[in-house]
C-alpha cells in the first residue's frame, strides 16, 4: 500500500490483501490499522476466515494519471481482450491444473497398484513354487491369483477417480484354444455409475465366479479373458524395461472397449516381479463419459469445449478426450484440427466442417508424452460475442451520451438559462437606474444654472459676496485646500494630497470658513458650485500664506 491511498473498503476476503503498513513516496513507512476486526470462526483464535469479496480504494491522482487509467480500462474491457483474458487466467489455467493435477493422482496410486499386484503375484508363485511361465494353462493358479486380487483392485478402483481400473496377466488358462496366442487372463474392473463411494462395480475381465462371491456382478459385456489385438500397443507396452515405475506410466490412445459403445483411454504400468520379470500391464480407466462428466468447467459459455489430445502439429479430435461445461452442452469434434493463430493468446481451431476459437497449450503428463489441451468455443458463438460486445459498448456509449446530453440540457433547463435571465434583468435594471441617475443630474445641473441665474441677475445674496471677497483672501495652502473642496475631494484625499495631518487641514478648514463666511462644508461647495455654473472663476488668492506649518 502507498501513500497515496486515500482511503479503502473491503470485504472479509480482500481486507486480508492489505499491508499493516503504508509506504510514503520517500520510503519512509508508517503502521495502519484495519478499522474493523477481521473476521473469524468461534473459538478459533487465529483471526483468518477465507471469504469471497472484493475491495474497493480511493487513491490521489491527476488528471494524466486519470487519463491512463481510462485508456487502460478501455483496453482491457474491450470484448476480444475480455475473451484472450477470461481464457488466458481462467479457463485454460483451471484445466491444465486439473490435469497435472489428476495425472499425478493416477501416477501415484498406479504405481501403488503395480508394486501391490506384483507382490500378490510373486507370493503366489513362491508359495507354488513355481515360475510365470508355468502359469500358462493352469486354471486353478490363475483362478486363485484373480480371487486374491480382485479386492486390493476394488478397493484401489474406489479410491481412484477414474471409470475402471485393471490387472492383465502375460498368461492364459488354454494355449490350446484358437485364438489363445490374444487371450491373456486377468481382472478389468468398471464403476457402473457415478463416481460416488457406494457406486456398484461391474466385471468386464476376469472369473465370473470370482466377481460374484465378491459382490462384482458381470459386465453386459463380461468376457473371461482379454483379447491382446484389440488391446493398443500391447506388444510395445510389454517390452521388459528398467524404468521406475514412476516414470514408466503412460496413456493409451483413444479407443473402443470391445463390444461396447463406450470409448476409453487406459492409463498404464508395467505389472513386474521382484527380478524384473514382464508379468503383464495394470492401471485405470479414463472413460469419455467419466471424462465429461468431472471435468466440466463451470463458465458462462454455452458451448464451452475443453480437450485432451497427443501432443501433434495439429489437434486430433478423434482421439482426444472432451469435456464441456455444467450447465451447458457441447459438440465434441472429430477430425484433426488445424491450429491458426488469431492475435494475441487466441488461436483458431479449423476443422473440415468446423471451427473454434480458443487457447492450446502444451503439457507434459508423463516423462515420455507430451499432450495439447484446448480450450475453446464455436466460431459462430465467439463472433457472436464480439458482436454483443461491441453493441453493448455502443449501447452504453449512446447511453453516456444521452445521459451527457441530459444532464447538459438540465443544467441549460434549471441552472443556467435562470442565471442567465437573472443576469439579463439585473443588466437591464442596471441600464435603468444609470439613465435615472443621468437624468438626476441633468436635473441638479440645470437647477444649480437657473440657481446661479437667479445670483446673477436678480441680486446677489449677502453670504455669497462675502463667499467671493473672501477667496482672495485665503493663503496658498488654504487656496489648494479650497481648490480641492470645490473638485469634490473628500478630506482624506486631500489630506494625502498635499501630504499634511488631520489636525493641520481642521485648522485651514477652521481660517477658511471664517474667510469665507460660511458654517461648514457643504454651504462652502453650495456656493463653489454656483460660482461653477456661472462660466467664472474664483479670484486668485494672497500672496502670503499663514497658518501652522507641517510637522516633519
Amino acid at each position: 500500500m502507498t501513500g497515496e491511498t486515500l482511503a479503502g473498503l473491503g470485504s472479509s476476503a480482500a481486507i486480508l490483501y492489505y499491508n499493516d503498513f503504508v509506504t510514503y513516496p520517500d520510503n519512509t513507512t508508517e503502521p495502519t490499522d484495519l478499522l474493523a476486526p477481521l473476521p473469524h470462526a468461534a473459538g478459533i483464535t487465529t483471526p483468518l476466515m477465507p471469504q469471497a469479496g472484493v475491495g474497493l480504494c480511493a487513491f490521489k491522482t491527476t488528471d494524466q494519471k486519470a487519463e491512463a487509467a481510462a485508456v487502460f480500462l478501455r483496453w482491457l474491457t474491450e470484448q476480444q481482450r475480455n475473451l484472450e483474458f477470461a481464457a488466458d487466467t481462467g479457463y485454460m489455467p483451471v484445466f491444465q491444473n486439473d490435469m497435472e493435477r489428476y495425472f499425478d493422482q493416477l501416477a501415484v496410486m498406479g504405481v501403488n497398484l503395480s508394486e501391490d499386484m506384483g507382490a500378490l503375484v510373486d507370493r503366489q508363485l513362491a508359495s507354488r513354487e513355481m515360475t510365470f511361465d508355468q502359469l500358462n494353462d493352469s486354471p486353478e493358479v490363475l483362478n486363485a491369483l484373480e480371487e486374491e486380487m480382485i479386492e486390493p483392485l476394488c478397493r484401489s478402483l474406489r479410491r481412484t477417480s477414474c471409470s475402471g481400473a485393471f490387472v492383465l496377466l502375460d498368461a492364459t488358462v488354454n494355449t490350446r484354444m484358437e485364438g489363445a496366442g490374444y487371450s491373456r487372463a486377468g481382472l478389468y474392473v468398471q464403476k457402473g455409475g457415478a463416481d460416488t463411494p457406494t457406486v456398484p462395480l461391474l466385471l468386464y475381465r476376469g472369473s465370473a465366479d470370482v466377481g460374484k462371491t465378491h459382490s462384482v456382478m458381470p459386465h453386459r459385456k463380461w468376457r473371461m479373458e482379454f483379447q491382446t489385438d484389440q488391446f493398443p500397443d500391447y506388444e510395445r507396452w510389454m517390452t521388459p524395461s528398467s524404468t521406475p515405475l514412476y516414470q514408466a506410466y503412460t496413456l493409451t490412445e483413444r479407443f473402443s472397449l470391445p463390444g461396447t459403445s463406450e470409448e476409453v483411454q487406459l492409463f498404464l504400468l508395467p505389472l513386474r516381479g521382484r527380478d524384473g520379470t514382464m508379468y503383464g500391464l495394470c492401471g485405470f480407466e479414463i472413460s469419455q463419459s467419466f471424462f465429461k462428466q468431472n471435468f466440466a468447467q463451470p463458465t458462462g459459455f454455452d458451448h464451452l469445449i475443453c480437450l485432451l489430445a497427443p501432443a501433434d502439429s495439429g489437434l486430433n479430435a478423434s482421439a482426444a478426450l472432451s469435456s464441456g461445461t455444467t450447465d451447458g452442452y457441447f459438440h465434441a469434434p472429430r477430425d484433426v484440427l488445424v491450429l491458426r493463430s488469431m492475435g494475441g493468446s487466441l488461436t483458431q481451431l479449423i476443422g473440415s466442417d468446423s471451427a473454434y476459437a480458443g487457447i492450446s497449450e502444451l503439457c507434459r503428463l508423463s516423462e515420455n508424452q507430451s499432450y495439447r489441451l484446448a480450450v475453446c468455443i464455436p466460431m459462430t458463438d465467439y463472433r457472436r460475442l464480439i458482436f454483443s460486445g461491441n453493441l453493448q459498448m455502443l449501447l452504453i456509449g449512446l447511453f453516456i451520451l444521452f445521459f451527457v446530453v441530459f444532464c447538459c440540457m438540465y443544467f441549460h433547463q434549471h441552472i443556467l438559462s435562470p442565471a442567465f435571465r437573472q443576469f439579463e434583468e439585473d443588466r437591464r435594471e442596471s441600464r435603468r437606474r444609470m439613465d435615472e441617475l443621468q437624468m438626476e443630474r441633468q436635473q441638479m445641473q440645470t437647477e444649480l444654472s437657473r440657481l446661479a441665474d437667479v445670483c446673477r441677475n436678480e441680486s446677489v445674496p449677502d453670504a455669497f459676496q462675502t463667499f467671493l471677497e473672501g477667496i482672495p483672501n485665503l493663503t496658498k495652502t488654504e487656496r489648494r485646500i479650497f481648490d480641492g473642496y470645490v473638485a469634490g475631494l473628500r478630506s482624506r484625499e486631500i489630506v494625502e494630497q498635499l501630504d499634511i495631518k488631520d489636525s493641520t487641514l481642521r485648522f485651514h478648514n477652521k481660517n477658511i470658513y471664517e474667510k469665507l463666511g460660511v458654517s461648514s462644508l457643504k454651504q462652502l461647495q453650495q456656493f463653489a458650485a454656483i460660482l461653477n455654473s456661472g462660466g467664472n472663476s474664483a479670484p486668485d488668492s494672497a500672496p502670503d500664506e499663514s497658518g501652522p506649518k507641517k510637522a516633519r
